[in-house]
């Protein structure tokens, strides 16, 4: 699996959003660039693709911008991945021959890389956003 900008920048925008869910403030896209350095025509393009899957709402005026379309408890990283990047596996191991009659390495390879595929989704599934911006625990302090 590989993601790209879309999904990595998307993911930096989302964070943003999280911060910023809990006070119920819209952040504006030029805020959220800067902040993240990510190019804001860019950014623009990859919220837009987020609103269209009810991922942010947007709002309109001087003091719009944008905000959750849900909890951040609610959102996978699955979810975000797949509107920004597609489908998260695009290559696809495959023999050359018939399956049935390929060898047996070649069919315990296409198996193990399926039972890849399935653990990389369900860890991507079960990952929020809330997961991901969640504060850091408290630094051990220590005394001398």
């Amino acid at each position: 699996m590989r993601i790209g900008s879309k999904g990595y920048y998307g993911l930096l925008a989302l964070s943003e959003l999280v911060e910023c869910y809990r006070a119920g403030g819209p952040v504006q896209v030029k805020e959220i660039a800067r902040r993240q350095e990510i190019p804001e025509e860019y950014l623009s393009q990859i919220m837009a693709q987020l609103k269209r899957a009810n991922l942010v709402r947007g709002a309109r005026g001087p003091g719009g911008g944008y905000f959750l379309g849900r909890a951040p408890e609610s959102i996978t990283l699955r979810e975000v991945l797949t509107v920004l990047e597609g489908p998260l596996m695009g290559m696809e191991l495959k023999s050359t021959r018939n399956p049935l009659l390929g060898s047996t390495m070649t069919q315990r390879l296409i198996q193990t890389w399926a039972r890849g595929i399935a653990a990389l989704e369900k860890v991507l599934q079960e990952t929020t956003l809330a997961d991901l911006c969640r504060p850091e625990e408290k630094a051990y302090m220590y005394h001398i």
